[in-house]
């Protein structure tokens, strides 16, 4: 490729300052961030002026034909991504989307084919992969260490961490609540760890139990996952709230594996908690520290690796997923987050909110 890679970014929330625009920063002997465009002109100015980025836009599609942008950063509410990154492969440009992909099974597979149909690539954001911790656990997996895999477990949950700066809270905007803000993430990291095996059935429940009351708490943005990039916050009400504050369930996949799933936004638990475990029948794996637990002759024993210690920075998986996007791009590497996976992580969620919403099991269709 010669030249720098001109990026255009749709959206000028917190997830843009703080995770996209840094993570194409970083990479700026090969990356311009060229345009910013959000419907509120204003923030998109600020975004701008912040970032030192030239070109703004109120209006996406008019920025997509003005800059003509080698790749685009979708950093909408959910319900927008699919619209946005068919239109932005139409446009010649690759895709670099955040999480969750879509809303729903059929709009990520109407993406790929969109991205499949124009010759270019669409990268989703899961970050939670590209940890130090992550990518060691996936060695370990992969080295046959923990034998076969029958269970594991999955949670990310806060005490009080409802998302207050934008329209996560908005099921128009973002259509779930934590199962899409935090539970996509751990779902991705387990199953891609395990293989991906494709999900059979589900059994889930959804609960909204705080977020539409006023609780007259004190909480930070901190909290909320947003420790950078909220420049303007849009003024928050729970009257508005119509998305679930908890998500818990159960995953049946083919060869009969199974996994637990448990995410919130709010719950009477002592402190945030989060967890992750693998088990085989030669060996498990918890996380976070990243533990390998197995036998060593006639004794139990724990091992430790040494991992490296990621920075302390923001966001900064989306550094590494934008670094790695690029040398996909430059043909230098194979891209991690692949189609047929993402694919299985929206027909598991999208079982779970069926489940819920119909008080049963539900089997998964793949015809």
């Amino acid at each position: 490729m010669a030249g720098k890679l001109k990026v255009g970014v749709i959206g000028a929330g917190m997830i843009a300052n703080a995770g996209h625009i840094p993570g194409w920063k970083s990479l700026c002997d090969e990356v311009e961030v060229v345009a910013v465009a959000n419907p509120n002109k204003a923030k998109a100015q600020l975004t701008a002026n912040n970032e030192g980025i030239q070109r703004v836009y109120d209006d996406w599609r008019q920025m997509l034909v003005d800059v003509e942008p080698d790749i685009v950063s979708v950093c909408t509410p959910n319900v927008f991504h699919c619209e946005q990154a068919i239109a932005a492969f139409e446009a010649g440009a690759h895709v670099f989307c955040e999480k969750p992909i879509a809303t729903c099974y059929q709009d990520a597979a109407a993406m790929y084919a969109a991205a499949d149909a124009a010759g270019r690539k669409l990268m989703v954001t899961q970050t939670a992969r590209f940890s130090s911790g992550s990518m060691a656990a996936k060695e370990i997996v992969q080295s046959g260490q923990l034998g076969e895999i029958y269970y594991a477990e999955c949670f990310f949950m806060r005490r009080r961490g409802i998302p207050t700066w934008g329209r996560f809270h908005m099921k128009d905007h973002s259509a779930s609540g934590p199962l899409y803000d935090l539970g996509v993430h751990m779902v991705d990291k387990i199953l891609w760890l395990m293989g991906s095996p494709k999900v059979t059935t589900a059994s889930g429940a959804t609960y909204t139990k705080f977020g539409n009351r006023d609780e007259g708490l004190a909480t930070s943005l901190a909290e909320s996952g947003a420790p950078a990039g909220v420049l303007a916050p849009r003024p928050y009400s729970h009257e508005e709230f119509t998305v679930e504050d908890m998500a818990a369930g159960f995953l049946r996949f083919e060869g009969g594996s199974t996994m637990a799933v448990k995410t919130s936004w709010a719950a009477n638990i002592p402190e945030n908690m989060g967890g992750n475990m693998i088990l085989g029948t030669e060996g498990g794996l918890s996380f976070d520290p990243l533990v390998l637990s197995r036998n060593v002759g006639s004794y139990q024993a724990n091992v430790n690796p040494r991992v490296p210690v990621d920075p302390d920075v923001p966001f900064y998986g989306h550094w590494l997923a934008a670094q790695h996007f690029v040398r996909v791009l430059q043909g230098a590497e194979e891209q991690i987050v692949k189609k047929g996976e993402v694919l299985n992580v929206m027909r598991a969620l999208d079982a779970l909110h069926q489940s819920a919403e119909e008080s049963r099991e539900v089997e998964v269709n793949y015809r």
